[in-house]
């Protein structure tokens, strides 16, 4: 049969795709947005204190030892030759940089980094265009933490991967759920197409022998088998019909039932010579629909019927807040590890296709199907003999009709 399946894979596979690369972009620029406004600010913080210090040198206010500002641990004025005319006493013995600014270019923003240290970053601002001026470094401890580490990138990474998998999980959901009436629908025409196989193939041989041999073939038994087959076609249709709009939800008219009345009505309609006995046991009322529930009660019956030996028991009473139809035959009963098979669409045991050749193994799917949209539930359980299906539906008060 095919699947479905690969639509959901190609759809949640898209979509993870998708967010996946929405929210590294967005990430990614968040990061570098985040990376690029924490260095101006230290940039900035840093020009401010070396453009005050080449006031003060050009003021000749400069102090022996220079105290260090908010932030700005690193602060030296180095004249000409590379000598140290003042600092604060972080900066050591060595220059910060060796770095001088052009004249015209007197302001310059730099990363300076140290044998085993971590990088700084440095502002040198020229005191004067002369050749011999002096040049104020300015710079914090350290590039800040979130420079210098890779942790938002991490944190970054472990965000898309997170969203990544929730919304893939969602999606495969989702489409799960939105494709699941369409896989029912596949299934259905799928299983359809192979039983309705068989029953066009045997008519079209049946037809083409009467056209290839019309002095051997009798006309009437061709016909009669003709319409036997188109008989048999019509009912696997219609029951499927039938099976795709409950497996649709197609709302259908419900109403007060009295159950035992229904199910009473329905076996004493003479369709065989198997005696079937019904026992009601107090006013059962339900809320449904009377065309399905009748579908419901003739399709237990006459499978009941075609097994049983002796006759069948139909057994309607209440349990607590539940509306109960017990069908019980006599006949060879069904096999645990089969009970569950027996609902499935165009299931046949042996026992059952010997019986009726002609059956289209849709009448206990249809029967189950009925019993869900009644929000009830119908199973075979265990019996003294033979084979025993109990139908549960809600059941109303009939004090409300």
């Amino acid at each position: 049969m095919p699947s479905l399946c690969p639509i959901q894979v190609r759809y949640t596979t898209v979509v993870t795709l998708l967010v996946l690369v929405i929210v590294v972009v967005i990430g990614t620029s968040m990061d570098l947005a985040v990376h690029y406004r924490a260095r101006d600010e230290a940039f900035l913080n840093a020009e401010k204190t070396a453009v005050w210090w080449s006031a003060q040198v050009r003021a000749g206010h400069v102090p022996h030892l220079i105290p260090a500002s908010a932030g700005i641990d690193l602060i030296q004025v180095v004249d000409a030759r590379g000598g140290i005319v003042t600092s604060n006493p972080q900066t050591g013995r060595a220059p910060l940089s060796a770095f001088r600014p052009e004249p015209s270019d007197s302001l310059r923003w730099r990363t300076e980094c140290f044998p085993g240290k971590r990088c700084v970053l440095l502002v040198a601002d020229r005191v004067s265009p002369s050749a011999d001026s002096p040049v104020v470094y300015a710079a914090g401890a350290v590039e800040p933490s979130i420079l210098a580490t890779h942790d938002p990138e991490y944190a970054i990474a472990a965000a898309a991967l997170l969203m990544s998998v929730v919304l893939g999980w969602l999606t495969w959901r989702w489409t799960g759920r939105s494709l699941s009436p369409l896989k029912q629908g596949c299934q259905l025409a799928f299983t359809a197409s192979h039983e309705l196989r068989n029953p066009i193939a045997g008519l079209r041989m049946h037809l083409e022998e009467a056209l290839l041999y019309p002095d051997q073939i009798n006309p009437r038994d061709t016909i009669q088998s003709a319409l036997s087959t188109a008989g048999r076609l019509g009912a696997i249709v219609e029951d499927l019909l039938l099976l795709a709009r409950l497996r649709g939800g197609e709302p259908a008219h419900h109403e007060p039932i009295d159950l035992g009345a229904l199910v009473a009505e329905e076996v004493g309609t003479p369709s065989g010579t198997m005696p079937v006995h019904v026992q009601v046991t107090g006013d059962v009322w339900v809320h449904g629909s009377r065309i399905q529930l009748i579908r419901l009660a003739g399709n237990l019956v006459s499978n009941a019927r075609r097994h049983a030996e002796t006759g069948v028991t139909v057994c309607v009473t209440s349990v607590y807040d539940q509306a109960v139809v017990a069908v019980t035959d006599d006949g060879a009963g069904i096999e645990p590890a089969d009970r569950e098979r027996v609902f499935e669409r165009f299931v046949r045991l042996e026992d059952g296709r010997r019986r009726d050749p002609a059956g289209s193994g849709l009448g206990l799917a249809i029967s189950r199907d009925i019993a869900h949209a009644h929000r009830g539930t119908l199973r075979i359980e265990d019996s003294a003999r033979g084979a025993r299906f109990v139908l549960r539906l809600p059941m109303t008060s009939a004090i409300q009709h």
